[in-house]
């Protein structure tokens, strides 16, 4: 076997008990030992314990290195960890929210010695002893005491290296650990100077935000972009060749899948504060003036996504003038079944235009959790928040009562029986949409109001201008700050208004307020009319130009009221988002029944996507539907696609996948994320689990082992439409 084989191998065989004990054990011990300490202070005393203290591991076959050193609990140990999980497992001081991405081409052209040299200059320039610069003073110091400590754990991976070697089997492995160590004696410290390094710089700042630190979705980004400069001037100096590269990025690749468990995020498993993080690599796409960014570094990216892992997740950005060939590869990886998703920067780049962003740094967009587009090194966390739109709609047909939760939840906008036209319910459904925007401006204040003893994270260092700001990214430090706020149940809603419109104002077979009490009712007595919305309505999903018109109207209301907060004094600016995530089926549960035939409780419509089983004209009239929404006001949202595998084999149905999605980006779509599975496949693999534990599928944003996810999340998968070209 090959090393990224025999690696593998071993990936394979992890089994989710294992924790990182050791972690617990010494944040307890200081906890207690810096319960006095500032901040800052705090959290660099404690990494520089935990780096100092934790073991090194350093496997057989690794060339990149970095892995906690876990245990499988005996009853003693599993004892200790009950009885102080709740206090050192996660805490509110040592901590950090990932979903984020670093500037990764600031720590390679830097290292973490010039962070801390840019550190040591602005603390010097502070002269006041006023809150603010106490507080800059802190972070400040808290940055200092970090990056040594970074610095140190990467010298202790140099002397276990080097302690290997002594000892290594042969010849070729004891020249391979002493490269390491000579790589780690370099990095992250200093700046990187060979692709190895660059690899070797990242990982290990990625592994301690992960697992050290502890958080989900740290992002490589747009690995292309940032490694090419090392890789072309390894060719140039015959240092390295493409095989060679290939291999780093797949160790770079299985390190990803390593720390996170095998068990699915939603399903959970794993007892660890990364457990199942999905972490994405940006490639293609534009150049900050515009170019075509695809390079040789693109291709091996793309290549190394052939070990078919759940992690780490491609998205690719198609523009016009992207390498053909590249495409085409990109399009082979998705039929493969790779982890790969597909943004289209012709509407992308203007929906960051739209929000604030400048035209530099929309041109470099990237990718932070699920289906959330960010911008790479200059902002913090993900921050967002779930609206239902089929709920705005029951509001309106209720005078702003819920009758789900039973009680008033939005303005008194008007009985039903007072709208005489669809124009009016539209006017009364904004009304609606606008108070729900205006409360949650309102539970955001102009300054996050972070506590004093919790104002410190290590992430805040590796972002652009919180040192020279002086604060972390939660209190203003980086220069985008925002909260997406997602309408969700797209399909749904606009179902649910073609409905309405041809039920009561087109045909008048009944009033308004009369299909509110049907509602409200969940169809009691009346499952004819319910079979009629349901199969008799327009649905969205089938090119339908009447039916999207509305499922577009209804999109850029939701968008003006989003947009409209952000003409509001705020720090953080509100971006709109056609997403749902999996809490379509959360939403639905809150949700009566809907005019578009659906029943209390059930599943809202997912993402983008159009309902279940609703889009009934193929794959094409899908995706123009999906087309016309406005996603050049979105800087998110994501949807999914399922193909049969048969629609997409051999040479020519690769070229027809390939000018599906070209299409689709052409016509104004977004984002689309492919599952090119036979449904009886899944419906096999959810009676014979263990025979398909390898069976990576699409979820939202994220891939995972389908044997993994819950039966619920199994059945949606399986009740998405099965598309042929």
């Amino acid at each position: 076997m090959s090393r990224t084989q025999r690696l593998q191998a071993k990936l394979f065989a992890m089994d989710d008990r294992a924790i990182f004990l050791s972690r617990m054990e010494i944040l307890k011990e200081c906890s207690d030992a810096y319960r006095d300490e500032t901040a800052g202070i705090k959290f660099g005393r404690t990494l520089q314990a935990m780096l100092s203290r934790i073991d090194v591991v350093i496997d057989e076959d690794d060339l990149i290195v970095g892995r906690e050193p876990e245990v499988i609990p005996d009853a003693e140990q599993e004892r200790w960890f009950l009885e102080n999980r709740n206090d050192y497992f996660h805490t509110p001081w040592f901590w950090t929210s990932g979903h984020l991405t670093l500037s990764w081409e600031r720590l390679l052209n830097e290292g973490v010695t010039g962070i801390r040299q840019r550190a040591q200059a602005h603390l010097d320039r502070l002269t006041d002893r006023d809150g603010v610069s106490l507080s800059k003073r802190d972070f400040l110091q808290g940055t200092l005491l970090c990056c040594d400590a970074i610095a140190h754990f990467a010298e202790r991976h140099a002397d276990a290296a080097v302690s290997l070697a002594r000892e290594a089997p042969s010849k070729k492995r004891a020249l391979e650990w002493m490269q390491i160590a000579e790589i780690c004696r370099r990095v992250p410290e200093h700046p990187a100077r060979t692709l190895h390094e660059a690899v070797q710089s990242v990982w290990l700042v990625d592994f301690v935000l992960h697992t050290v630190v502890g958080a989900r979705d740290f992002t490589p980004g747009r690995m292309d972009q940032y490694l090419y400069p090392f890789y072309e001037r390894d060719l140039a100096a015959g240092r390295i060749g493409p095989d060679e590269a290939l291999e780093l990025i797949e160790c770079f690749y299985i390190k990803c899948s390593e720390i996170i468990g095998f068990a699915d995020q939603n399903n959970a498993r794993k007892r660890s504060l990364c457990q199942d993080s999905v972490q994405y690599v940006v490639l293609g796409g534009q150049t900050m003036d515009g170019r075509d960014a695809t390079n040789p570094m693109s291709f091996i990216c793309l290549q190394a996504g052939y070990l078919l892992l759940k992690q780490p997740t491609i998205k690719v950005r198609y523009f016009e003038g992207i390498d053909e060939e590249f495409w085409l590869e990109a399009c082979r990886l998705a039929r493969a079944g790779g982890s790969i998703g597909f943004y289209n920067d012709g509407v992308e780049i203007p929906a960051f235009l739209s929000v604030g962003v400048d035209l530099e740094d929309a041109r470099n967009y990237g990718h932070y959790g699920c289906c959330n587009a960010n911008v790479p090194g200059k902002e913090g966390s993900l921050m967002e928040r779930w609206h239902s739109l089929p709920k705005f709609i029951e509001l309106a047909m209720n005078n702003g009562f819920d009758p789900v939760k039973g009680e008033q939840v939005g303005p008194q906008t008007g009985d039903a029986d007072g709208f005489g036209s669809m124009n009016e319910l539209m006017q009364v459904l904004r009304l609606q949409i606008r108070h729900a925007m205006e409360s949650e401006r309102e539970m955001n204040p102009p300054l996050s109001e972070v506590d004093d003893r919790y104002s410190f994270t290590l992430e805040s260092i590796f972002l652009e201008d919180c040192i020279e700001n002086g604060r972390e990214w939660r209190l203003g430090g980086t220069k985008y700050w925002h909260k997406s706020q997602h309408g969700s149940g797209m399909a749904t809603a606009a179902d649910s208004l073609a409905a309405i419109q041809t039920v009561i104002f087109d045909e008048g077979d009944l009033t308004l307020d009369e299909l509110r009490d049907i509602l409200n009712a969940d169809f009691e007595g009346a499952e004819p009319l319910r079979q009629r919305l349901r199969n008799r309505c327009p649905k969205y999903g089938n090119d339908d130009d009447g039916m999207d018109a509305l499922a577009t109207q209804i999109a850029d209301m939701f968008c003006d009221e989003v947009v409209r907060c952000n003409e509001m004094p705020h720090s953080i600016r509100f971006w709109p988002e056609i997403y749902s995530y999996h809490n379509n089926r959360g939403l639905g549960a809150e949700l009566g029944a809907t005019p578009d035939g659906r029943k209390r409780g059930e599943s809202i419509s997912e993402n983008q996507s159009p309902s279940y089983g609703m889009d009934f004209k193929g794959a094409t009239a899908c995706l123009k539907s999906m087309a016309k929404l406005p996603f050049d006001r979105t800087p998110g949202g994501g949807s999914n696609l399922k193909l049969h595998p048969s629609s997409v084999g051999g040479e020519s149905g690769l070229v027809s996948l390939a000018d599906l999605l070209k299409t689709y980006f052409k016509l104004g779509g977004q984002h689309l994320q492919l599952n090119i599975i036979d449904g009886a496949m899944l419906r096999e693999a959810q009676q014979s689990p263990e025979e398909f534990r390898t069976l990576s599928v699409r979820v939202v944003g994220y891939s995972a082992y389908f044997s993994t996810l819950s039966k619920r999340v199994q059945d949606d998968l399986i009740a998405r439409t099965e598309h042929s070209i």
